[in-house]
């Protein structure tokens, strides 16, 4: 287990972050559902006012995909695209996206949007709103962070971050966000209360996750069911390997505690989120005395 640990540590170290979006252990183009090289062709070839109602009304994970791709190839650096965008940012419309295997945002997955499967994409802005994908346009776009879109985001904390882009494209200076330090953090991607959350919760019984590891376990193994041996690799079918392996990260253990399953965890989180702070000697969470 912990030679695995250390391999799952060893492979984040290698991906490349990109403002507001981050890779969890191992994620490609390959793993986007409903994606064709033809959909890719089109969208490269969107005008910025085509590409600005498709944020409004993209309903796939590979459609807010391609929006993402096709401006940070071609519309960089296109002023009246950007404070279009800019205005999105007060559309609160909410779109329940399809086909988000492997994408990570970790309210979503918090509130059962998002089946969580131990790795993926990370993004802080929520995808699922125009003006969260409308923000992270912005930020692939101009490698600028002025603050997150979030799904607890209010009229008024969009009016402001609104705002804030449009001083920027008319030259006047505008603070940066300073996000979160987690010092001394093996995986700083998963390390905010957010993504603690979202493990815990992923834990618990989901018949979506079951199918998930049952359809991985066949395809794959050729297995019915979980294997016995902890050290068979068919244990990573299940998102429940990575969440425990995550945790166990987070909160300094050296070893898999099997003490610790989902009803621990979630105890754990009921009673004391509150209490939790980070330790930034250690690395790791600890409860307030």
């Amino acid at each position: 287990m912990k030679t695995v640990l250390l391999t799952i540590i060893l492979l984040l170290l290698n991906f490349n972050c990109v403002n507001s979006q981050k890779r969890l252990t191992s994620w490609s183009q390959q793993n986007i559902e409903n994606y064709t090289k033809e959909m890719y062709d089109k969208a490269q070839n969107l005008s910025p006012s085509q590409l600005l109602n498709k944020n409004l009304i993209d309903k796939y994970w590979s459609e807010v995909f391609l929006t993402l791709n096709a401006s940070v190839n071609h519309h960089s650096k296109d002023t009246d695209y950007l404070r279009s965008l800019a205005k999105q940012i007060t559309n609160k419309t909410e779109t329940k996206l399809k086909g988000t295997s492997r994408l990570i945002i970790w309210d979503r997955i918090s509130n059962g949007d998002i089946i969580f499967e131990g790795k993926g994409l990370v993004f802080d802005n929520d995808l699922f709103t125009v003006a969260g994908r409308a923000n992270q346009l912005l930020q692939s776009l101009t490698k600028k962070n002025f603050g997150y879109v979030t799904i607890n985001s209010t009229e008024n904390e969009l009016e402001v971050l609104k705002n804030k882009w449009l001083d920027y494209l008319t030259g006047k200076p505008v603070e940066e966000l300073k996000p979160n330090e987690f010092t001394n953090s093996k995986m700083p991607e998963i390390s905010g209360l957010s993504a603690v959350k979202a493990l815990i919760i992923s834990l618990q019984h989901n018949p979506e996750k079951e199918i998930l590891t049952k359809k991985c376990l066949k395809n794959i193994y050729n297995l019915d069911e979980m294997p016995k041996e902890k050290s068979s690799p068919a244990n990573y079918c299940s998102p429940d390997t990575y969440a425990f392996l995550y945790l166990g990260i987070l909160f300094g253990d050296e070893k898999f505690d099997e003490a610790k399953n989902s009803k621990w965890w979630m105890n754990l989180w009921n009673e004391n989120q509150n209490k939790l702070f980070w330790n930034s000697d250690k690395g790791i969470y600890e409860l307030k005395k």
